[in-house]
């Protein structure tokens, strides 16, 4: 034991001078949430020492490395073997091969390669970020009230931890996403708690930034800047609208449910976007005739949906040929035929506030179309 100890600390110093682990000593800290002073003090030294450590002026003495790697929740070897954090940019890929699994792949193969992903990057803060919010997305795909609420709970479990992650944005869109999570789970207090704490106004630098860009030449930047903020915007007009819808829907105010929906569709149709949004406005119309039960309007909407279904394809969800939004990433997770069946078994099928259209021989007609 003492020789194996030995060799360890010779792998140790070696490794202590190849490697930059001051590096990872800042990098991990910070994910962790843990302050220079506080760092310093669980170590019983100075904030300079740690300074010059994550400065790589000075390497951490062989004897406290067990600490530092306790203390930053991991263990030596991964501490000394720790590659350079995940970028934002190869989180967005990995994020991006999930989505992709859930889309075309078996439920159960895209969950446990999400949790690969999670095994191989524990300390990845932000890949919590994007996975937790990501299996909030395929939640309806769950083959069972189970198996959703175990994605939930893992969800709101990847969601928790990557709220103490050291960039202010990326923690505020994680306390965001979390709320959502709680109120799913019936925990509104929880969700109204962690809204209360999110700042209420938003410095937007990108119409500033977008006139710089554009007073210097470089106009695509420019662009891109105003692509995202309108995009942005149109998802934001959308879900608003979606939200007064439902509470209409809950009022019965029936024709104002309906103006909102049409208007809703306007903006979808107006900027190309049918092959995202255009699904869910369809239900909407279903839902409200479902609501007043008309059955003739509600097996037409039915039938909409699934013409929107078959007919939607990849080219489709391609913002890059969308004339308004060429310039924009597409980070939304795909809307596969796969997925959009499953939202419509959930939304419809299984609804019983479809049940009186359900016996009909038309109704029958159209689910056959896709079974």
């Amino acid at each position: 034991m003492i020789i194996t100890n030995i060799i360890l600390l010779f792998k140790v110093r070696r490794f202590i001078m190849q490697l930059s682990v001051g590096n990872t000593i800042k990098k991990l800290r910070e994910n962790k949430g843990i302050s220079i002073e506080e760092f310093a003090y669980g170590l019983g030294v100075s904030r300079e020492v740690v300074e010059m450590w994550e400065n790589n002026i000075s390497y951490p003495d062989i004897t406290i490395i067990s600490s530092i790697a306790r203390i930053l929740g991991t263990t030596i070897d991964s501490l000394l073997m720790f590659e350079t954090e995940l970028t934002p940019e190869d989180v967005n890929n990995i994020y991006k091969i999930c989505a992709e699994k859930f889309s075309t792949s078996d439920y159960y193969e895209a969950l446990k390669i999400c949790e690969q992903y999670l095994e191989e990057y524990p300390d990845s803060l932000f890949l919590k970020f994007r996975i937790g919010s990501l299996l909030q997305e395929y939640i309806q795909l769950a083959h069972s009230e189970e198996e959703a609420d175990r994605m939930l709970n893992r969800s709101i479990e990847l969601l928790e931890e990557a709220s103490k992650i050291g960039d202010l944005e990326v923690k505020q869109a994680a306390l965001y996403v979390l709320s959502s999570l709680y109120t799913m789970k019936g925990e509104y207090e929880k969700a109204i708690d962690l809204l209360n704490t999110l700042p209420k106004i938003n410095v937007n630098t990108g119409f500033m930034l977008s006139t710089i860009y554009s007073i210097t030449g470089d106009k695509e930047k420019a662009k891109k800047i105003e692509q995202e903020s309108l995009f942005n915007n149109i998802n934001n007009s959308i879900i608003s609208l979606a939200s007064l819808w439902g509470i209409a829907l809950e009022e019965r105010n029936f024709e104002y449910a309906l103006e909102l929906a049409n208007l809703q569709r306007k903006i979808i149709l107006d900027f190309e976007l049918e092959g995202y949004l255009l699904g869910n406005n369809i239900l909407m119309f279903a839902d409200t005739f479902a609501v007043m039960k008309d059955k003739e309007k509600t097996l037409s909407y039915i039938d909409k949906y699934v013409d929107w279904l078959l007919m939607t394809n990849e080219e489709m969800l391609n913002l890059s040929k969308n004339r308004y939004f060429n310039l924009v990433e597409n980070l939304t997770p795909n809307m596969s035929y796969e997925y959009n069946k499953q939202n419509f078994i959930s939304s419809v099928i299984k609804n019983p506030e479809y049940d009186f259209v359900k016996y009909t021989e038309k109704y029958k007609k159209i689910i056959g179309r896709i079974f």
